[in-house]
């Protein structure tokens, strides 16, 4: 009976720990975006997931590991989105209609994970280590990935000649900074703007050098 007990039971193992690992992930997500990893402290974040703060080490063995584990999520949503974009990459459409459908995917993909964005915008304005890292596991990929269509759409006259590196970021921000501040858009410009209207304003500031007809 005794030995029975000693295979049914986990001496060490937290209680909680099947279900606490996403919760934890949302938990530090919301915390480092909020006041910085310096500043994040693992209770408060534990608290906030509603388990205790043993699950941390449990889970992701110190408060580095919790960051590099958020990262990692932000990393793998964004390799959904570069996914599609390798496809219109790769597509024999006109390069227009390809930048189009880039802009349309850039604004779907930021209004899908508005939690992500603000996350990388704080972490981005830490220098250190782990805005280094969060570079290299997001920023440099999703560069690397699109740079080859921007360079063929310079080439054909669609897009001004611009370092490819300034323009991909240059958008992103731009991207980030309109759906963060559309209220104040709607303040000063005097009209609403939906996800609609921002994917046709993407598009024209995006195809602005095209001398033929921006696609519809």
């Amino acid at each position: 009976m005794r030995t029975e007990q000693r295979q049914t039971s986990s001496p060490g193992r937290p209680r909680g720990a099947a279900d606490s690992r996403d919760r934890l992930l949302a938990a530090a997500l919301a915390a480092f975006t909020r006041v910085g990893y310096e500043a994040a402290g693992l209770r408060a974040i534990a608290d906030e997931a509603g388990c205790d703060v043993s699950m941390v080490a449990h889970h992701f063995g110190s408060k580095a590991g919790l960051w590099r584990a958020v990262v990692e999520c932000v990393g793998q949503r964004h390799d959904l989105w570069l996914r599609d974009v390798i496809g219109l990459v790769n597509s024999k459409s006109p390069v227009a209609d390809r930048l189009g459908a880039l802009a349309d995917s850039m604004i779907d993909g930021l209004v899908d994970v508005p939690g992500y964005v603000s996350f990388v915008n704080r972490a981005l304005a830490e220098p250190g280590e782990r805005r280094d890292a969060l570079v290299e596991r997001v920023i440099r990929p999703g560069v690397e990935t699109c740079t080859p269509l921007w360079r063929e759409a310079m080439a054909a006259g669609v897009l001004r000649a611009l370092d490819p590196t300034v323009l991909h970021i240059g958008l992103f921000g731009a991207c980030t900074m309109l759906l963060m501040m559309t209220d104040v858009c709607a303040e000063l410009g005097g009209r609403a703007l939906d996800v609609g209207d921002l994917k046709a304003e993407l598009r024209t500031l995006m195809l602005s050098g095209h001398v033929g007809r921006t696609p519809g």
